[in-house]
């Protein structure tokens, strides 16, 4: 494959660059096992860009490093840009109506089928040329249609939100406007030096999103939902200390990541494996502070995951797994989600579905105190005898919960199911999480040396 020096591009791009326009910087939101808590920087939705304006010149500068327009490959895998090296989609035939100069391989190889049927013809034609150039690794992409410059932070929030599957790029763009204000090019910045490195990443992320789903059982929707969210919760790490922790790259193939590579990853997974999804963004337990989830549609209805939440940084036991803000409302999700934003671009999805929520289809779910002791000894006893360390449980009313709930019953409780199974349980000591706003209680049992 032929190799561009990319990185010397960038550096003559940017001398030729007469102003700069910082776009926003972002954080990223993680939680801990109890209480909420932010950590990490540069949520990429809201991308920082440069601009360069040239009176006169539609076009600010000329293409360095690649074509003025997208590669269109005539078959998936044949053209020399990363994205068709992966071999790992099958790709559908276009969507129906298309009519388009570019390729629509990126709108299955980043799941981004949602958005795409609800954009206007403008912002297709913006989009595609910009996910197309990503997508060959292209420094330069013209825009034909182009777009105002007071409507650039909107565009390039979805561009980078769009563009999950393409770890390579940097969400940090150049912008070309001409005299008349409209947005007519962007320069995009590149975290590898070559074409041929790219695409050895889009290899090593499709291989392994291919084998985490090829593990995925032969149940219903929940049980396979559950595989996939379960999966990447064990394979991942909350943490910056990658060389694409925003990515899914991050969470799927290095195993650390920060919300956004948690929420792409997951994106990915589900969009792969059959399922429509689709993504949002929002505030986490601060305001300001920049927070991705998933969306994923059932039966019908729409459900939210936060995978990033389901995974607490402070977790004492490696292989435990959250089910907090698995499959649930965005009701449920907003009682400790500062925000959800808005698109101008299309309407978010909306999380109603109960059904399919992990506490009510595993039966943890509690409508009163008989309920709390019955599932919780349950929960204890099955446990015990078979080794397991965790215990769930949720109810709609947070502050009931946390009256019924007291140590002195729980250790009833576990005496019960020591007597009962023989386990050499410790039941004068155990860990516990009891969040009254979602109304969920999460026990850590342990055992006697």
């Amino acid at each position: 494959m032929k190799k561009s020096y990319l990185n010397l591009a960038k550096r003559l791009i940017t001398l030729m660059l007469a102003a700069s326009l910082a776009i926003g910087a972002s954080g990223c939101t993680s939680i801990n096992s109890g209480d909420p808590q932010d950590s990490g920087s540069g949520l990429a939705t809201q991308p920082a860009g440069e601009e360069n304006q040239q009176p006169g010149s539609e076009d600010s500068s000329a293409p360095i490093g690649g074509d003025s327009s997208p590669t269109v490959p005539d078959e998936a895998g044949e053209n020399d840009g990363a994205g068709g090296q992966s071999g790992q989609i099958s790709y559908e035939e276009p969507p129906e109506g298309w009519d388009y100069s570019f390729g629509h391989e990126f709108i299955y190889e980043n799941g981004i089928q949602y958005v795409w049927e609800r954009l206007d013809d403008t912002t297709k034609i913006n989009l595609g040329e910009a996910m197309n150039a990503i997508r060959d690794v292209q420094v330069y992409c013209s825009l034909s249609v182009g777009f105002p410059r007071e409507e650039a932070e909107d565009f390039l929030e979805l561009l980078a939100n769009c563009a999950m599957y393409y770890s390579y790029y940097e969400s940090r763009f150049q912008l070309h406007v001409t005299d008349e204000g409209m947005v007519r090019g962007l320069t995009i910045n590149y975290s590898v030096q070559y074409e041929d490195e790219a695409a050895e990443r889009n290899r090593l992320l499709g291989e392994k999103l291919d084998e985490m789903i090829a593990g995925m059982p032969d149940g219903s929707d929940f049980e396979k939902i559950k595989y996939l969210h379960d999966t990447l919760v064990l394979n991942c790490t909350y943490s910056e200390d990658a060389v694409s922790p925003f990515t899914a790259f991050g969470s799927i193939v290095e195993g650390r990541a920060t919300c956004q590579g948690y929420a792409d990853g997951m994106h990915l997974l589900l969009s792969r494996a059959g399922f429509e999804t689709m993504f949002a963004t929002g505030e986490g337990s601060e305001p300001s502070i920049k927070h991705k989830w998933c969306y994923v549609r059932l039966d019908g209805e729409w459900y939210a995951i936060d995978p990033t939440w389901d995974d607490p940084q402070d977790k004492k036991e490696e292989d435990f797994i959250g089910y907090e803000y698995f499959l649930v409302t965005d009701e449920l999700i907003l009682r400790d989600h500062e925000k959800k934003y808005d698109s101008s671009y299309y309407e978010v999805p909306v999380a109603e579905g109960t059904e399919l929520n992990y506490y009510r289809q595993v039966g943890y779910w509690a409508e009163n105190e008989e309920d709390v002791r019955r599932i919780l000894t349950e929960q204890a006893i099955a446990a015990a005898s078979e080794g397991r360390q965790f215990i769930y449980l949720r109810m709609e009313d947070g502050e009931e919960l946390a009256d019924i709930y007291s140590p002195s019953m729980f250790e009833e409780i576990l005496k019960e199911a020591a007597a009962q199974t023989g386990a050499a349980i410790d039941t004068g000591s155990w860990s516990r999480s009891l969040k009254e706003e979602i109304g969920t209680l999460t026990i850590t049992i342990k055992y006697l040396d």
